[in-house]
């Protein structure tokens, strides 16, 4: 029976690894694998809940949702992290000309915006837009808290042109989302 507990022992220790929690603004380069980078600070929840701008005829409204846990790779690593996500709809004169308010981003992550890191103690939050058809328009978007109310948004697109070779013709490679920078929003 000794002998057992001691093997037992011995394979706990080799074998399983407790689960590293680490603070959101940790570097992934660093870390060990499978750790969990945890809104310990309670940083992302300001951001959720329904926001709204208005620009030149278009009015955009976000639905910004926290994830806890989610799985992502970086370094050729697995890890786990606590994420900003946020669905949007944008009409243009009263008409929706893009909503990501129902989709299902299971099997198509087209148009997803998931937060990459926080700065400055949660007031900034850097996101990854992951851009339409063939990748267009993938870019970094950032949301500056303002207060409790309002927040800023910067998007500045990588991509704005699709690829001839690999792009069929007939998609649309439009740009929906507000290219530009100090777009107040107003929490609904």
């Amino acid at each position: 029976m000794k002998i057992l507990i001691t093997y037992s022992l011995i394979f706990v220790m080799l074998f399983c690894k407790a689960q590293q929690i680490l603070p959101l603004n940790t570097s992934a380069s660093l870390a060990s694998e499978y750790s969990y980078f945890k809104d310990l600070n309670n940083e992302l929840n300001q951001y959720t809940g329904l926001w709204k701008a208005t620009i030149q005829d278009k009015t955009i409204i976000l639905n910004i949702s926290v994830q806890i846990k989610e799985p992502i790779v970086r370094f050729n690593k697995n890890f786990f992290r606590d994420q900003l996500f946020i669905r949007y709809e944008i009409k243009e004169n009263g008409i929706i000309v893009e909503s990501t308010l129902n989709k299902n981003f299971t099997n198509d992550i087209a148009l997803s915006i998931k937060s990459a890191y926080s700065e400055n103690n949660g007031s900034m939050v850097k996101l990854l837009f992951s851009g339409g058809n063939c990748s267009v328009g993938i870019g970094l978007i950032t949301l500056k808290k303002i207060n409790t109310t309002t927040l800023s948004w910067d998007y500045h697109p990588g991509t704005t042109t699709r690829n001839d070779i690999t792009c069929p013709p007939n998609l649309d490679y439009n740009i929906y989302l507000p290219e530009t920078e100090n777009l107040i929003f107003t929490k609904q």
